[in-house]
């Protein structure tokens, strides 16, 4: 029994592997449901030690670490509180239950100053650079796509292969602006600090406020989303990035006015040649 291996050698494991005994043996069913990332900050150790950690136990790695709890505790896997006994209708209620709660969550947890200085940053930017990878990309991308519909001088850097390219390229009259639900991404954090030692402001959305990129940006946006603890690309975490960046354009294009209006007019006019009547 693994438990039981990792209780009879915890006299002998080092003070980085006791600390991820620790979150183990304490709740075992609970890491069965987690990410590295998860697993790794509550023990306050790198990935990599969670790694060698399982190494070290002869499972071969953290998936096949959680599996072999998964089955010793009887135990299914958990996606998004979904497990394989939810039928289709069920799985869609829980989905939805989890959106609306880190939906208030955000709204009542997000505070004012990083909003308003975000605002602030946006408003007066001469050109606003959008980065995400991977899931990030999709919401980097819908938030160029309205801030461009409102007229603000945006675009989306969503190559990972050109991030530091572009970052290399702002200056004291950019904004950088990330989204990274772990907040952990090195090819983001890395164009972001870039972006910064070229003098350009910073804002990030992430799901983590003691994330690196949260702690190096201006404004950090940080949203709520109990899943975050659990899929490294949870649905609701990323709904609440799109929350926060959406309500941040809606702002910008109440406060352009007219300006924003003719912008808006202009795109709509050419979207309904594009369409088939109904």
């Amino acid at each position: 029994m693994l438990v039981e291996r990792i209780r009879g050698g915890y006299a002998q494991m080092s003070a980085v592997e006791k600390r991820i005994a620790d979150i183990i043996l304490e709740d075992p069913v609970q890491v069965t449901n987690s990410t590295l990332a998860h697993l790794a900050a509550r023990a306050g150790v790198s990935e990599g030690s969670v790694i060698n950690f399982a190494g070290r136990l002869g499972v071969g790695g953290f998936s096949a670490l959680k599996i072999a709890l998964a089955r010793e505790t009887h135990t299914g896997f958990s996606f998004g509180g979904v497990t394989e006994e939810d039928t289709p209708l069920s799985a869609f209620r829980k989905t939805a239950g989890n959106t609306a709660d880190a939906v208030q969550r955000t709204a009542r947890a997000i505070q004012s100053a990083p909003l308003e200085q975000a605002a602030a940053l946006l408003a007066s930017a001469r050109r606003i650079d959008i980065f995400g990878a991977g899931d990030s990309a999709l919401i980097a991308q819908d938030a160029y796509f309205h801030f461009m519909r409102a007229g603000l001088p945006a675009y989306a850097i969503t190559d990972y292969l050109t991030f530091s390219i572009d970052a290399a390229q702002l200056d004291e009259s950019c904004v950088a602006l990330a989204v990274s639900h772990s907040g952990q991404t090195a090819e983001i954090v890395d164009a972001m600090e870039l972006a910064k030692r070229r003098g350009a402001a910073t804002i990030c959305v992430t799901s983590y406020g003691d994330s690196r990129l949260a702690r190096l940006c201006q404004a950090a946006l940080v949203t709520a989303s109990s899943e975050a603890e659990r899929r490294q690309e949870a649905v609701a975490a990323r709904l609440t990035h799109m929350m926060v960046l959406d309500a941040l354009c809606a702002y910008l294009s109440a406060r352009r006015g007219s300006r924003a209006v003719e912008r808006e007019d202009a795109a709509e006019q050419y979207l309904s040649r594009r369409r088939y009547p109904r």
